[in-house]
């Protein structure tokens, strides 16, 4: 039986070779970002081949952080406003969170949760990281949306065994990633972070990633591990999609008070995570 860091390879190895869409709309979009040939206009055409990715891309380039007192309206201007490296990242998280919106089985309850927290985890990394200073707004927003990049890929491509996983941790009231150790002898946390890496996602992201749990050990940019992990917490905290069965009474000291996290000013940042999610499904819709 293959396990550990073996298992970790082959998973990541399978992973390779996974088409990001159907059609190729969205490889044709990275291949285009990669490019040094490739113009704006160019890339532009690509990304309004895919509904989904134009959506995000719009969405993105009205975002508080690119707004310049004008609504930006056509892909060609937000691709401009937002850059190659964040297009590129964003077509690939587009492309994550469409893959839990496939298929129908025993897990499909759990990635539509999955979903539901990944979008409001990015939502809230986001706010935090501009109520303090602690990382770039959007690369928060990223760091959150693609954190469960891991366990997306644990539910497509070892469906069987993450069911199981699911049940033990419910039925022992312990975090996913101490049974995924059991089961697969690494966490969802280790192959998001390698999958990131596999897709060229930023280093600090890739360390977040990995560090989501134990901020304290990022050693790229620890202030955007906290502001995950503080997210992440944040969200469960709230109930907003799949809470876990470990869920803690309290983020990590040395990250909560990073935020100064207390009760006092839990009750304002709850308030500003719902307002933030009810305008992006405003936009969304």
């Amino acid at each position: 039986m293959i396990f550990g860091e073996e298992r970790l390879d082959e998973m990541v190895a399978r992973v390779r070779s996974l088409p990001l869409s159907s059609d190729g709309a969205i490889e044709s979009v990275i291949a285009a970002c990669d490019d040094p040939r490739s113009g704006m206009q160019d890339i532009a055409t690509r990304i309004g081949r895919e509904p989904g990715l134009a959506a995000v891309v719009l969405r993105q380039a009205n975002s508080a952080h690119y707004a310049f007192g004008r609504r930006i309206e056509t892909i060609p201007d937000a691709a401009v406003v937002l850059g190659l490296g964040t297009i590129r990242s964003l077509a690939i998280t587009s492309a994550v969170l469409r893959l839990l919106a496939v298929d129908r089985d025993g897990l499909s309850p759990f990635r539509r949760q999955l979903l539901e927290h990944s979008v409001c985890v990015g939502l809230a990394a986001r706010i935090l990281a501009r109520r303090q200073d602690t990382a770039h707004p959007e690369k928060a927003f990223l760091s959150g949306t693609v954190h469960e990049l891991g366990t997306v890929i644990l539910t497509r491509e070892a469906r069987g065994e993450y069911l199981h996983v699911l049940a033990q941790a419910r039925a022992r009231q312990v975090g996913f990633a101490e049974v995924e150790h059991e089961v697969f002898g690494f966490d969802h946390a280790q192959l998001g972070a390698r999958l990131a890496e596999l897709w060229r996602f930023p280093p600090p992201i890739c360390d977040a990633i990995l560090h989501q749990h134990e901020p304290a050990k990022a050693r790229i940019e620890r202030g955007l591990a906290e502001t995950l992990h503080v997210a992440d917490w944040l969200v469960a905290e709230m109930g907003f999609g799949f809470v876990p069965f470990d869920h803690a009474e309290w983020p990590d000291k040395r990250a909560a008070d990073t935020f100064g996290l207390s009760d006092h000013n839990l009750a304002e940042l709850r308030e500003e995570v719902r307002s933030s999610l009810d305008q992006w499904l405003v936009v969304a819709a």
